[in-house]
């Protein structure tokens, strides 16, 4: 059904909260379990092993000039295979972003064992509570624009601080973080997720004493599959702040406000069409909706409607068995 509308939750008792809601304003609703496994494969060894492993792959990757092979010579193969262009663009950006960040975190590390001696705080409780308070404003501000952007300091800062203390390098006392002792950089353990680790010679990371993990997840989700009622009885507004509270994912939940907000317009237009002209046929009815432009104006922008037959055709069929119109597809009338 085109009007028929679907919601994704990771919490069963929050898709229930979210059904009760529906079923309050008289809003059919179907529950569906679904099933998603997905894999994640993690590197474990020290900054520095990972530094060269990383640089290793971007060497592999880079392009070189072209020079025949000496005679009786085999051409270098790429240890990871061939990849996709694309693919391995895509690829070379993820190593080069990850190699910036690990050697970013071992240069800011070498500064604080250069600069600090053991029993040195080098993280006052003041620090600590600027970056909460820093924190909490952005996400108090409501808007998501450059969120990663605006908390990149923070972020790396805290990153830094959970390696020393996973190593044993600081801990927390009453003033703050304290360095308990002086360590190189290159040798705390770190883990970092893989990035397609199919593509770097599995002998490179033995070589350099990484250490893999490949883990498999099996988890579950409930569907929240939404009768088409939900655009007669329920405001967007109150949909989206009955949502605020409840864990349901994002884009799924993003695309059930946004088809709320901009179907009902396509709703109202073939509504007021059928109400104009009393009685119409389904064919007629087409070709007054096939472009129709609207008298609201969106921040000076003329607003056009254009609909295809077949979504035309899905919404008076989900209109018809919802009780909003009536008659066949000779003869369509609003219903009084």
């Amino acid at each position: 059904m085109v009007l028929e509308e679907a919601l994704l939750f990771y919490d069963e008792d929050d898709a229930d909260i979210f059904i009760k809601f529906l079923r309050d304003k008289n809003c059919r609703v179907q529950k569906m379990t679904e099933s998603s496994v997905f894999e994640e494969t993690v590197m474990s060894g020290t900054i520095g092993n990972l530094i060269s492993v990383i640089d290793k792959a971007m060497e592999w990757k880079i392009p070189k000039t072209h020079q025949s092979p000496a005679e009786g010579e085999e051409p270098p193969a790429d240890p990871g295979g061939p990849a996709p262009p694309d693919r391995e663009n895509a690829i070379m950006i993820l190593h080069a972003k990850m190699l910036a960040n690990l050697k970013s975190i071992r240069d800011h590390i070498d500064g604080i064992m250069a600069r600090s001696n053991p029993g040195d705080i080098i993280w006052s409780n003041e620090d600590l509570n600027r970056m909460k308070v820093n924190v909490s404003a952005c996400l108090e501000d409501g808007s998501e624009d450059d969120l990663v952007g605006k908390l990149s300091h923070d972020i790396f800062i805290h990153d830094c601080l959970q390696i020393m203390e996973n190593n044993s390098v600081v801990e927390t006392r009453p003033e703050g973080i304290s360095l308990i002792k002086k360590i190189d950089p290159n040798d705390l353990t770190i883990e970092r997720r893989a990035w397609e680790p199919d593509e770097i010679d599995h002998e490179t990371f033995k070589k350099y004493h990484i250490a893999l993990t490949h883990t498999i997840y099996y988890e579950t989700a409930t569907r929240v599959i939404i009768d088409p009622r939900i655009h007669f009885t329920c405001n967007p507004k109150d949909v989206e702040k009955v949502l605020d509270d409840l864990e349901a994912d994002d884009d799924s939940a993003a695309d059930l406000i946004r088809n709320l907000n901009l179907k009902s317009l396509a709703i109202d237009s073939i509504m007021n069409v059928i109400e104009t002209a009393g009685r119409i046929a389904l064919p007629d009815l087409i070709r007054e909706m096939d472009s129709v432009t609207r008298n609201e104006v969106m921040d000076d922008i003329r607003l056009v409607l254009n609909s295809s037959s077949p979504f035309i055709s899905g919404i008076v069929n989900d209109l018809r068995k919802i009780g909003v119109i009536e008659g066949n597809d000779r003869k369509i009338r609003v219903v009084r």
